[in-house]
């Protein structure tokens, strides 16, 4: 595989790590009363470990409509993902506090049509499920820190715990990225921090502070299943090169479970792939599912548009592909690997990726891109495979 950027375990959400906390119902109107003494100032600024959970909350169907947003309200919401998505998606290969910048700035973007479209009580509801899909790591918020009463030293143990977790997850991208192994004992050491990490609050938290915690989650609401998390599919940049179908957008295509990869011609790993994306084609093109591939250019050879006719007609290659010869879809796309795989639902957004081949020893991504697919168009696929390689910038890993 061809490696642009650092591969990082950073992305924009994992479902199974929006934590489900169990809490009783309140009202919107009535949020949880301050502890009856301040906490003390933290000696650190946690912000870094909570989680940014707002835009996968927004993008999920039950969330949107849990807040009522439908119709026309829907219409505009949708138009303003298509405007601010393509950074949010982008933001992911950036150093964490660069990512956790630019998802702030869309994140004030959505606030303020949020704040336009929904009524005070949507909006508190709002807050209450941004709570509860932060999980433990909400403590670390200050507001919360303050109505919980958290003392400094539960919080220091909260953070410890925090960066405990993301050294064990860098520990395992430095694995994948070195391709030192499949990572075995950098995963156990993963789940040992995340585990300790999630028991923790009730460990150290008084019953009265763990209820000032459930008061402040809100209504109960299933955070953990939540199965559309990711951005709006960026749109494919325009190109005089379309082999095997006219020009196509991904906007023309709503309705379609889109397969689309990135690959280059003379890239060994892709064509490894392209058996795989040719078996998909002849299994799923009556189903309602696209296959397309993006040539983007590495190499002079792949800068030739009339070399990637040839290579993919030598190829057998029957579905649609696009010449991306400036790299435009790369860039929009913000991608770092020769090949690279995406699952595309319906409604246009993304749903599952993959990085560098599918199959291999211990390497079953074609499983995990068919079961997608499969669960898009009603199958029967057991789960939703998560982003195969990545997780969320500053959240704890699944």
């Amino acid at each position: 595989m061809r490696l642009l950027f650092s591969f990082r375990l950073g992305c924009i959400l994992a479902a199974g790590l929006v934590a489900g906390l169990v809490a009783p119902a309140r009202s919107a109107a009535q949020p949880p009363a301050a502890a009856t003494k301040p906490a003390a100032p933290l000696p650190f600024d946690p912000a870094a470990y909570v989680p940014q959970v707002l835009l996968p909350l927004l993008h999920a169907g039950q969330v949107q409509a849990e807040l009522g947003i439908e119709g026309a309200k829907l219409a505009q919401l949708e138009q303003l993902f298509a405007t601010v998505d393509g950074d949010w998606w982008r933001a992911r290969n950036l150093p964490q506090a660069e990512q956790r910048a630019a998802i702030t700035t869309v994140e004030k973007a959505v606030k303020t049509w949020l704040t336009g479209a929904l009524a005070r009580e949507k909006l508190l509801r709002l807050a209450d499920l941004e709570r509860r899909a932060q999980g433990g790591r909400v403590l670390l918020r200050e507001d919360v820190a303050e109505v919980v009463g958290l003392e400094p030293a539960q919080a220091e143990k909260l953070l410890a715990a925090a960066r405990a977790t993301e050294s064990a997850a860098a520990a395992l991208g430095r694995v994948f990225q070195t391709g030192g192994g499949q990572g075995d004992l950098e995963k156990a050491a993963l789940l040992a921090a995340r585990e300790r990490e999630l028991k923790l609050p009730g460990e150290i938290l008084s019953e009265e502070q763990q209820k000032r915690w459930r008061e402040l989650a809100g209504a109960p609401f299933d955070t953990v299943t939540l199965d559309r998390i990711y951005p709006m599919a960026p749109e494919l940049a325009p190109s005089d090169t379309w082999i095997n179908t006219k020009p196509l957008t991904l906007a023309d295509l709503r309705g379609k479970v889109v397969i689309l990869h990135f690959y280059a011609f003379e890239c060994v790993n892709c064509r490894r792939n392209l058996p795989i994306y040719a078996d998909w084609h002849r299994a799923f093109a009556d189903k309602g599912v696209v296959v397309i591939g993006v040539q983007t250019p590495e190499t002079d050879a792949e800068k030739d548009s009339a070399k990637v006719i040839a290579a993919a007609k030598d190829e057998g290659i029957e579905y649609p592909v696009v010449f991306d010869g400036d790299s435009a879809s790369w860039k929009a796309w913000g991608n770092t690997m020769w090949p690279t795989v995406y699952v595309i639902d319906q409604q246009g957004y993304l749903r599952v990726w993959w990085q560098g081949e599918l199959k291999g020893p211990g390497v079953k991504g074609d499983e995990v891109i068919r079961a997608a697919v499969e669960k898009l168009l009603g199958g029967k696929a057991e789960g939703e495979p998560a982003a195969a390689t990545k997780r969320p910038p500053g959240s704890p890993a699944k």
